[in-house]
């Protein structure tokens, strides 16, 4: 058996300065890459790291890749060999990229958006052994879409089948969603103040109608699909008594780590206005690397410093025993 370190971090805009436009509209200045470096300031180099929002990472010969790879090197890290992928209808060039330590990975495949018989179906999939074994493992990195829960959802419907059992598989990515659930769901979608139209619009389900004004129901759907939504028995009696006070119900096969490890933690960082942060970052495994799982070995990192925060997201990683 062989320990594998995964980790997923959403580095705003893979370290891009502000320009001075907004960064939704694409803009940005020069990279500083103390802020990629900084998110594994504690010295937890994991085996396959990937890194959300590697804006414009695979331009002008991958420059931004490498150098993102060259500056993880400096700061005592593996020589990382980095994985540019896409995002569905190529909705802006921050798309992740993962990084793996060639000493620990072997890779098999990897399903380039840029290869001539690439499909959809394959987008961002990576296959690879462990050096010396032949059998596989597969991972796949995402990003959620910022705009419909809808899309969401049926983006990610089309990771079913690498729920299948008979290869390991992790799904690591910034889902812009969590699964439904008292500890992962906001308490706060109804709370005066705190979401205008606009920025509400993309994390709740579209009702139409005069439904449309509220209340707001939070849009669960995309991650449910996956790892199953929650189902809280109606007769709290009956919860008590048997010690579950809930269980996940459908999903095709995958399960939270967070939830594994029962640690919640929110991966986002404090809003302004006070509004509630959630566990948007997650890595996803499949029933083999569930069981593969090693306990406590999953962690949300702290920031190098709380007070200037390297990105917008905590770094989320695990341990599987395989």
């Amino acid at each position: 058996m062989t320990h594998l370190r995964i980790s997923y971090v959403n580095v705003e805009h893979g370290g891009r300065t502000d320009a001075g436009y907004s960064s939704y509209s694409g803009d940005g200045g020069p990279y500083d890459y103390s802020k990629v470096t900084g998110m594994f300031h504690d010295g937890d180099w994991p085996d396959i790291a990937v890194i959300g929002e590697g804006d414009r990472y695979e331009l002008n010969g991958m420059e931004g890749a490498f150098e993102a790879a060259a500056a993880l090197r400096d700061a005592g890290g593996p020589a990382y060999v980095p994985h540019p992928c896409s995002l569905p209808r190529e909705w802006g060039m921050f798309a992740p990229v993962i990084y793996v330590d060639p000493t620990k990975v072997v890779v098999r495949r990897f399903y380039s958006h840029r290869l001539p018989d690439f499909a959809a179906r394959n987008r961002n999939l990576m296959l690879f052994t462990l050096p010396g074994r032949t059998d596989p493992i597969r991972i796949a990195a995402t990003h959620g879409d910022i705009y419909s829960g809808d899309t969401r959802l049926a983006d990610n419907r089309r990771f079913d089948r690498l729920a299948d059992p008979a290869i390991p598989c992790a799904l690591l990515g910034d889902w812009n969603t969590v699964p439904s659930g008292p500890h992962f769901e906001p308490t706060d979608m109804n709370t005066p103040g705190v979401h205008n139209p606009r920025g509400i619009n993309y994390r709740v389900q579209f009702q139409g109608g005069p439904r449309q004004a509220g209340p707001h129901i939070y849009d669960t759907r995309a991650l449910d699909a996956l790892v199953g939504w929650w189902h809280a028995p109606r007769d709290w009696r009956w919860a008590w008594l048997r010690r579950r006070p809930g269980r996940r119900v459908g999903g095709v096969g995958f399960h939270h780590a967070a939830e594994l490890a029962q640690d919640y933690t929110p991966t986002q960082i404090e809003r302004p206005n006070g509004r509630q942060c959630l566990v948007i970052d997650g890595i996803l495994l499949n029933d083999p690397l569930r069981d593969a799982y090693v306990p406590g070995s999953y962690r949300v990192h702290d920031f190098r410093d709380p007070e200037h925060p390297d990105s917008d997201h905590k770094r989320i990683s695990l341990t599987v025993d395989i």
